[in-house]
């Protein structure tokens, strides 16, 4: 069961739910296409080259390490907007949780780069009154997430 489903008042509903987009893999891939490469070019030469293999080693074992940490970091995050307050957790074995009423909300920002727009993810930051939630970095459906806190 989800966090949160499981901080839900009983009259409580879910009105949006994101995640962190899928975009934070572009630099494991482009690692695990370097040591691939590197692997390809050591197979390709006729001379046993063992720079190109540990080149191929280097680069895999990185990407391999950063996409398990990417995938940590995307299944570990859950936003959601439910008709009361906005909840934010991170974390799997050490959780990092916030969460604000919407009536405490002054401004969500949403700060998008060009491929930002075109992939559809971005950074929120959510103002309140006294306080700002930390910004929510590589989020998904960011102008979603907006319309959904913004329509009380």
């Amino acid at each position: 069961m989800s966090y949160v489903q499981q901080v839900l008042q009983p009259d409580e509903t879910v009105r949006f739910r994101t995640t962190v987009h899928w975009s934070i893999y572009f630099v494991p891939i482009f690692a695990l296409g370097i040591g691939l490469a590197f692997l390809a070019w050591h197979y390709m030469d006729q001379k046993a080259n063992l720079l190109l293999l540990l080149g191929a080693i280097i680069f895999g074992v990185t990407g391999v390490v950063l996409a398990l940490a990417a995938w940590l970091k995307r299944f570990g995050t859950e936003v959601a907007v439910t008709d009361q307050r906005v909840i934010y957790k991170r974390g799997l074995i050490r959780r990092h949780t916030v969460e604000m009423n919407l009536d405490k909300i002054e401004s969500v920002d949403v700060d998008q780069s060009i491929l930002g727009r075109f992939l559809g993810y971005g950074t929120i930051t959510i103002r309140g009154t006294g306080q700002a939630v930390e910004p929510l970095r590589d989020m998904a459906d960011p102008l979603q997430f907006r319309s959904a806190i913004l329509a009380r």
